[in-house]
């Protein structure tokens, strides 16, 4: 009877056990459903969106900067004789450029504008005596072409430039500098040159002179010649010419212009 107890108890035990085993992968069953279902409802977070790089405010154009530019300027003028001869030359090479009129042939200064050039002020009398013989004769002289320009065109030019240029010796330095810090004052620009063709250095001087001075080899250049001289109606198409085979442009001088000035702007204002 002993014997039949014991086998009793070690069957009851081991269904016991087996039921125990059976349950625990049950529990597994039920925390990987209940993980998957985490899984399932979880919301993605939102990536956070690349922000777009921004250009560069002062973007280097390399082009612009290796850009060789001529600016051909023409003073004293207009004449009815070389000026106009001169506007059939730029007309014909499909060429603007800048003119620093006097008060003469007035008549002639919307022909000039109509040709798609620029007219910007020299002086009306360009008598060095006159002009320079104190700041109030100066600013006479210069008022009264701008308003002769205006009144004739209806432009009222603001770019200057002085008759000699800033590095003139024929007006004390003193006077010279109380004129250009007026004129930086009342809102004009003055430009002088960095090249010079050399048409007026005398009677003698030839075109073939005057088209070797008129090249300058630089990125800009700010050509100084005079439409009243027949040398150099002359010397012009071989100074387009040369300027075109060694790739530059021709522009008009504006207000915005790079600043070509024999004593600079930073010296008077500084």
């Amino acid at each position: 009877m002993k014997k039949y107890l014991v086998i009793a108890l070690l069957m009851f035990n081991f269904v016991a056990c087996n039921s125990k085993n059976e349950y625990i992968p049950e529990a597994n069953t039920k925390v990987t459903e209940q993980v998957n279902v985490q899984e399932e409802n979880k919301v993605e977070e939102p990536k956070e969106q690349e922000q777009p790089k921004e250009e560069p405010k002062h973007k280097v154009d390399i082009e612009e900067m290796n850009k060789k530019v001529v600016y051909l300027t023409f003073d004293d003028g207009p004449t009815r004789t070389t000026t106009l001869q001169v506007l059939d030359i730029l007309e014909k090479n499909d060429i603007n450029a800048t003119f620093f009129v006097i008060g003469q042939n007035p008549d002639l200064y919307n022909k000039i504008i109509e040709k798609g050039h620029t007219i910007q002020l020299h002086t009306y009398s360009h008598k060095y005596k006159e002009v320079y013989a104190n700041e109030e004769s100066y600013f006479a002289d210069l008022y009264k072409l701008e308003e002769l320009v205006k009144t004739t065109t209806g432009i009222s030019p603001k770019i200057v430039r002085l008759p000699g240029g800033t590095s003139t010796t024929r007006v004390k330095k003193e006077l010279k500098y109380t004129i250009l810090k007026r004129l930086i004052k009342e809102g004009y620009v003055y430009q002088d040159w960095n090249c010079d063709s050399g048409d007026a250095h005398g009677l003698d001087v030839t075109t073939d002179e005057i088209a070797n001075s008129s090249f300058c080899n630089m990125r800009q250049v700010n050509l100084l010649m005079h439409d009243t001289k027949e040398s150099t109606v002359k010397s012009l198409q071989k100074i387009i010419d040369k300027y075109r085979e060694n790739g530059y442009s021709f522009e008009v001088l504006k207000e915005d212009s790079p600043r070509f000035q024999h004593v600079r702007q930073s010296k008077l204002v500084n």
